[in-house]
């Protein structure tokens, strides 16, 4: 019996791009997908299977994609391109918006409303959507249970707080097992915005002399 979400997955209709390698995600063939107004792929990639989602979307000069309320936190990273995210609960009165380009990574927590706008008048935006939708479908197998649900968003998302997507923070705590004795820095935030510039790795005591990390 295969999951729930490959059989969903199939009917959509959109390519399907699998093995171990795919080697630039920003050429990888797309299709029009209808029921969300965007071309679009799907990514799984040998041990994706069952587990978590992979979605390229691209979004034409100037566009904006109409809004999307996922039933489950989702991460976004931009292939390319850069554009502007609004997103919010069920007051749209306290809509969080920021500017995203390309390499910069954000959340969107589930039962929000998402809305993605390419800034860029003459090219096209290409976006990473990330996921554990396999391992929820397998868990409630109705599909449209995680589309559009009704349910709350967070209220750290709805409380008003202007700072959800503000830049990431370090947080020191003291460390366990191959860190123990030594204390390492946590970067905790919903919005990095170019991980391509990352200059806040720390040594990796766990895997040797040399190497370095971020958690």
């Amino acid at each position: 019996m295969g999951f729930t979400y490959d059989q969903w997955m199939e009917d959509q209709g959109l390519p399907i791009h699998r093995g171990y390698y795919i080697e630039d995600l920003r050429t990888v063939e797309l299709e029009w997908w209808e029921e969300r107004k965007v071309k679009a792929a799907f990514i799984q990639l040998h041990g994706m299977q069952g587990v978590v989602e992979g979605r390229v979307e691209e979004i034409p000069p100037g566009e904006t994609l109409p809004p999307l309320r996922l039933a489950l936190d989702e991460l976004v990273y931009v292939l390319n391109g850069r554009g502007v995210a609004s997103v919010w609960g069920d007051d749209a009165q306290a809509k969080k918006t920021f500017e995203w380009s390309t390499r910069s990574l954000f959340l969107v927590p589930h039962n929000s409303f998402c809305q993605l706008s390419n800034m860029d008048g003459e090219h096209p935006v290409r976006l990473l959507h990330y996921n554990f939708l396999p391992i929820a479908m397998s868990t409630i197998p109705e599909p449209d249970f995680f589309f559009n649900n009704p349910y709350p968003a967070p209220k750290d998302l709805t409380s008003g707080d202007g700072e959800f997507y503000s830049e990431a923070v370090a947080i020191a705590e003291k460390g366990t097992g191959h860190f123990a004795g030594r204390e390492r820095q946590i970067w905790k935030g919903n919005f990095f915005p170019d991980l391509g510039a990352w200059d806040k790795l720390v040594p990796f005591w766990g895997r040797g002399a040399g190497g370095h990390v971020v958690f």
